[in-house]
């Protein structure tokens, strides 16, 4: 037990004396001030001091003692010092003292072997030469930089060659005045410097009136009695100032906001620091001979804002770091304690504000969730081309992105937040209801819909088709707290699955249609050209001619079927010119108005000025006539009005798209009526050949497959509008020309009675029997072979035996377009006339130049007569 009692004995001892050694060393530091307190210079100095000395490791105690140098005369005083010091100081020991400014230095070199033996001397302030210093002292001269100062104000006043210094005989005074006389060789050529010593205030009044305009006045840290009252230098600048024309200038920074412009000024605050720190440095124990004197000029750019504004001096003349003083504050600059008072203020509000709204905010817990889950990807979804939106579980919307804002018109996304589908989409109710009961099924079957199509009308009263995906939106604890939805715009995509389909029919169409095209127009041409010998074989007028000439326009009319197949399936470019639209609907329409019905009339509006199209007459009368008779035919019960309009318009990118289209200058050609319309069910069907809801003895439902075709054919696109009860609209788009070029017109040819011989070459053994009849009553010599070799061969023997020959296109082993190419280098000069069952013989036929003129079968003789005449006339 005693030795337990003997350990914590020892260790309470231990710490004790630890505690000991850890308390800071007591120093004892004298500050001696040449002046009184209330001087700004020797105040700002003892700041310095005592800013450094506060925050060092020392316990230190500062004794401060004011000599009053500048009120009482220095040799007066200093006898009374030493005795007072000698008194107050006898059992005092000091560790350093601080002297600041020349009289208190001089004061402690003068007395310090009696009054403070063997103390470390630290000054600050003193306008000495640091050279004749004796052991023991060390500390900064008050250096100020008089160079740059009057520098500085030379640069602002050009004009100046006269300064006039403002000082006193004080010991401090003479000092600076002799600083001011070592640095006058610098500006020798350039100032005449005048000093005013020891004037009264009144004196100084007076002269300042009389100083001229290229005058600067410097002042020197000095005191002035009048009338018994002491005046600091701040206040004698500031009375000065009040009746100077001229600048005032100064080298102290304490004598800025007096009526100084300012300069390189010297900071007594920074005096008081160094001095301080050299003194922590001897407290340290570094020996004062390591701790040099600093003497080299000191100073910031400090000027006033009001004075340089009153002098008109702007602050791109101020050197480079400059500070100021009297500058306008900015409004929003608050003292520190007015701000916090605020903040702890709006602190206290936006608690107060919070417990109120917390029922608001337990409302709208899991919106808030659904959306800080979701912030993050707003960028995102704006860049995005889908339509991205989502809900909550009342079906009142959270968000959504930009592509969605922009498909329904909205300013922003932000304007849809708390809405419903139809407070939203008020102008498409139906899609608003489909799309509400379908994200009610999601949330409550908690199962995704994927790819959900529906047709919405946007605000300009278009139809859109969207391509929708819904899921549910699930919270942390897999509770469903809304929906989720992405729309993907395929309206085009549907626009070209259509032209597809389309063209896949037409395609289809085509095929059958050009199998039979060639073998039907070889039947139709020989019965027609049997038909026309027959006639002329019977008596004129007779039963049997009558029969004849029924037979042949029976045969002319299966021609003209197999040409409205070709035409909607495989289109032809023959006979392409630039046409005036125009013109050609006013010659259209003025032949229609004519067999109108009183009850329906036409409004017709084209724009003046239009461009041309590249297109044939013929088929452009075809379509306009085609859809003006649909248009008849659904207002001949009730009436109404048919609306043809062609006007010039641009197609942007997107727009030439959904038509699958360049974007380019187009002629929109828009036949409207506003009759019974027709049935969604069927819209998509309406251009399908055969298609057609009329009687079978109205129409055979090729009309408008032949209008798709020749506007497919014309690289144009046709598109269709309609609903029942409204009016049906259909657009066509032609692709425009610069302008009409008149050499397109096809020149009429004037028939002939024949001459010549004609070789005609043809496989189909009827035809061999009754073309070469045909041109023998037209008055040609006609040999005849089904024979392609045989044909080289006669050409081969008689190269000009023969004016021209006719030849078949489809023959098994050499088509025409072969049997012309070997006529061409036998005997080149050998026009060829190409004759076939199909379209696409003129294309086949272009590369060659013999080849002068196709014929596409069936053909009668007028057709036959005309062609030959063509060709042997040219």
């Amino acid at each position: 037990m005693r030795q337990h009692t003997f350990c914590i004995l020892i260790l309470v001892f231990i710490a004790s004396a630890q505690l000991l050694w850890a308390q800071p060393i007591k120093k004892k530091v004298l500050y001696l001030n040449s002046y009184h307190h209330g001087y700004v210079w020797s105040d700002e100095i003892r700041k310095g001091i005592m800013s450094v000395l506060n925050t060092s490791e020392f316990s230190l105690e500062v004794q401060t003692e004011y000599m009053d140098a500048k009120k009482y005369n220095y040799n007066y005083i200093t006898n009374k010092l030493v005795t007072l010091y000698q008194d107050k100081f006898a059992d005092e020991t000091f560790d350093a003292i601080i002297v600041s400014d020349n009289d208190a230095f001089n004061f402690v070199r003068q007395h310090r072997e009696h009054l403070f033996p063997n103390v470390p001397i630290v000054f600050c302030g003193v306008n000495i030469s640091s050279d004749a210093l004796e052991p023991g002292i060390t500390g900064i001269v008050e250096q100020p930089s008089l160079v740059d100062t009057l520098n500085v104000a030379l640069s602002f006043h050009p004009g100046v060659n006269h300064l006039v210094v403002v000082g006193d005989q004080s010991t401090t005074g003479r000092y600076i005045r002799r600083q001011i006389e070592n640095v006058m060789a610098v500006f020798e050529k350039r100032l005449h410097f005048e000093y005013w010593t020891n004037m009264t205030m009144k004196e100084m009044v007076s002269k300042v009136h009389e100083l001229p305009d290229n005058t600067i006045l410097f002042f020197i840290p000095m005191y002035q009695e009048v009338d018994g009252r002491f005046y600091t230098a701040g206040e004698v600048m500031e009375e000065i100032s009040k009746y100077s024309a001229v600048p005032l200038y100064s080298a102290w920074q304490f004598l800025l906001g007096h009526g100084s412009v300012g300069g390189k000024l010297l900071s007594g605050k920074k005096q008081g620091a160094q001095a301080a720190e050299m003194t922590l440095q001897l407290l340290r124990g570094t020996p004062i001979t390591s701790i040099p004197v600093v003497d080299t000029p000191a100073g910031e750019y400090w000027f006033d804002y009001r004075v340089l504004q009153r002098l008109h001096i702007p602050r791109t003349m101020l050197p480079q770091g400059s500070k100021l003083i009297n500058s306008p504050k900015a409004f929003y600059t608050l003292p520190k304690e007015l701000f916090w008072t605020i903040i702890i203020s709006l602190g206290i509000l936006l608690m107060i504000t919070v417990s109120l709204v917390t029922n608001v905010q337990e409302r709208k817990k899991i919106e808030t969730k659904i959306m800080d889950q979701l912030s993050f990807l707003e960028i995102l979804m704006d860049t995005i081309p889908q339509l991205v939106w989502w809900k909550d579980e009342n079906q009142h919307y959270l968000g959504a992105n930009r592509a969605f804002a922009n498909a329904f018109g909205l300013d922003r996304p932000s304007s849809i937040m708390s809405k419903s589908d139809l407070e939203m989409l008020n102008h498409t109710w139906e899609y608003a209801e489909w799309a509400n009961s379908l994200d009610q099924e999601v949330f409550k079957t908690r199962k995704s819909v994927t790819k959900a199509r529906t047709k919405v009308q946007d605000l300009t009263g278009n139809t859109v088709w969207l391509e929708i995906t819904k899921v549910p939106l699930f919270d942390r604890l897999g509770q469903a707290v809304g929906t989720l939805s992405t729309a993907e715009n395929i309206t085009r995509q549907l626009s070209l699955e259509k032209q597809l389909l389309q063209s896949q029919k037409m395609e289809a169409i085509g095929t059958l249609a050009g199998g039979i095209a060639h073998d039907f127009n070889n039947i139709l041409t020989s019965i027609i050209n049997s038909t026309e010998l027959a006639i002329g074989d019977v008596a004129e007028g007779s039963v049997t001619q009558k029969d004849l000439r029924r037979v042949l326009k029976a045969a002319q009319r299966g021609g003209n079927v197999v040409k409205q197949i070709l035409a909607f399936s495989r289109p032809s470019q023959a006979g392409f010119r630039p046409t005036d639209l125009g013109e050609l609907l006013h010659e259209v329409l003025g032949l229609l108005k004519a067999s109108l019905p009183r009850n329906i009339a036409i409004k017709t509006t084209i724009q003046s000025g239009l461009r041309t199209v590249n297109a044939d007459p013929t088929q452009l009368h075809q379509i306009v006539l085609n859809l003006c008779t649909n248009a008849f035919q659904a207002l001949r019960s009730s009436g109404g009005i048919l609306e043809v309009q062609l006007a010039e318009v641009e197609l942007g990118i997107e727009d030439a798209r959904m038509l699958n289209l360049t974007s380019d200058v187009y002629l929109a050609l828009t036949i409207r009526d506003n009759g019974p319309g027709i049935p969604s069910e069927i819209l998509d069907k309406i251009f399908d050949p055969f298609f057609t809801t009329k009687d079978k003895t109205e129409g055979t439902g090729l009309g408008l497959a032949v209008v798709y075709g020749i506007v497919k054919g014309h690289n144009g696109a046709i598109t269709v509008s309609s609903s029942p009860g409204e009016a049906t609209t259909f657009i066509i788009y032609l692709p425009s020309n610069e302008a009409l070029d008149e050499s397109g017109s096809i020149p009429l040819h004037k028939l002939s009675p024949g001459m010549g011989r004609i070789l005609f070459v043809e496989d189909d053994e009827d035809q061999l029997q009754t073309t070469p009849r045909i041109l023998e009553g037209l008055g040609y010599e006609v040999v005849a072979t089904h024979d392609p070799s045989e044909a080289i061969s006669l050409v081969a023997k008689a190269p000009y035996g023969f004016n021209l020959v006719i030849t078949d296109f489809d023959m098994p082993d050499t088509n025409g377009v072969e049997l012309a190419l070997e006529l061409q280098d036998t005997a080149p000069h050998l026009p060829v006339m190409l004759v076939s069952g199909r379209e696409d013989a003129t294309t086949a036929a272009s590369e060659l130049k013999n080849i002068k003129q196709v014929v596409i079968k069936p053909y009668n003789k007028n057709i036959l007569a005309q062609a030959i005449d063509t060709v042997l006339g040219a």
